[in-house]
């Protein structure tokens, strides 16, 4: 599948002509759809959440992972993150999926590492892959499962994908709940899954600081590196104008 972890270490996150075809024709319309939605009117029946119901594991893997994450020194990243995490529990709740919140909570953490770290010099042709090859590091030094492992770097390298189908048996609630997650932190899909004050609360305690600006910067700087990659290919079919007109307006 192209974005997987097995596609990178096969293209090394380059995309070839009949890639890039393929990917438009399976994420343009269901993308452009759900973010469309974005601007309808909330329905009543949100689903009423709490910021302290979040469950966060306190273990050594995560500790370390959150020292990763801070050691990139960007603030809108960092707290883009953790909202992340935060969408993905409650969108789970909402579906009443089970998940591995251990799982999702370090792909969380460190699936934009490589974006926001722009200064490292990697070889790898996506940030996802450096991220996720990070998380792989992560991992081994704690004797983290392997089977567990591969599906958090899956899931960081999927996240990029645009948009991912619920249905597809092969990929694990973790990998579909990062994707929806960062999707609705960056533009603001599924965000009318939840109410006002939920939303107000989690924003209040993880706030933007200018992330829509900062986010275009270090996607664009992202291109500049590797003009053949997902990130490319999705800010030339108009990610950066999404995230300047999502709801957030920051």
């Amino acid at each position: 599948m192209i974005g997987s972890r097995e596609w990178m270490t096969l293209s090394n996150g380059k995309l070839s002509f009949k890639e890039k075809v393929q990917l438009i024709k399976q994420v343009l319309i269901p993308a452009t759809l759900s973010y469309s939605k974005t601007f309808s009117k909330q329905p009543e029946n949100t689903q009423q959440f709490e910021l302290k119901n979040i469950h966060i594991p306190d273990t050594a893997i995560i500790k370390e992972a959150i020292t990763e994450l801070n050691n990139t020194k960007h603030q809108a990243i960092i707290n883009h993150s953790w909202r992340s995490y935060i969408w993905g529990v409650a969108i789970a709740q909402s579906k009443d999926w089970q998940f591995d919140e251990e799982s999702l909570l370090i792909a969380s953490l460190m699936h934009d590492v490589g974006l926001a770290d722009h200064q490292a010099q990697y070889s790898c042709q996506c940030f996802t892959l450096e991220s996720a090859l990070r998380s792989e590091s992560l991992c081994a030094k704690h004797d983290f499962p392997q089977d567990k492992t591969d599906n958090i770097s899956d899931a960081i390298c999927l996240h990029m994908n645009g948009y991912l189908f619920e249905n597809n048996q092969h990929l694990s609630k973790e990998v579909l709940l990062l994707q929806k997650a960062t999707s609705c932190d960056v533009i603001g899909t599924d965000l009318a899954l939840f109410s006002t004050p939920f939303k107000d609360e989690v924003l209040a305690q993880y706030p933007r600081h200018h992330f829509n600006t900062q986010f275009k910067r270090l996607l664009k700087t992202e291109v500049k590196r590797n003009p053949q990659s997902r990130t490319a290919l999705m800010s030339k079919l108009g990610l950066p104008m999404m995230i300047q007109m999502n709801i957030f307006k920051e």
